[in-house]
């Protein structure tokens, strides 16, 4: 009789065995689809905006370092070059200075509730 119950026990565990197999071989794939979703494709995507914003960026220094030179030259034919520099760094501080003007005068407002609208959404 005992032979019997050791040919029983013989499918279960390889039943067990493929069982942890197959669990394995699933969390190896999820595994591998969290990476690829979660963790590689947002580093290629900001790795190729990062890329073109570089181009951008440095073509965008290119041509205003272009159209100051070119400025300043024109200057230049009016007036002494070091005096057409001095114009021109004067024109390109107010302007920074302008622009900082503009962004940082205003005040920065939160759109969050004070406590009393809280206080009057809660009564029916």
């Amino acid at each position: 009789m005992e032979p019997d119950a050791r040919d029983e026990e013989a499918p279960v565990e390889s039943e067990l065995a493929a069982t942890l197999k197959f669990l394995d071989l699933y969390l190896q794939q999820k595994t591998d689809l969290f990476l690829q979703h979660y963790v590689f494709e947002p580093f290629d995507f900001l790795g190729q905006k990062a890329m073109y914003l570089s181009v951008v960026v440095t073509l965008l220094i290119a041509g205003t370092l272009v159209l100051l030179a070119g400025a300043i030259l024109l200057v230049a034919t009016v007036m002494p070059l070091w005096a057409a520099l001095l114009v021109s760094g004067v024109v390109i501080l107010c302007a920074a200075g302008a622009i900082a003007y503009g962004f940082f005068h205003k005040q920065i407002v939160l759109q969050t509730p004070t406590a009393r609208e809280m206080m009057n959404r809660e009564k029916p």
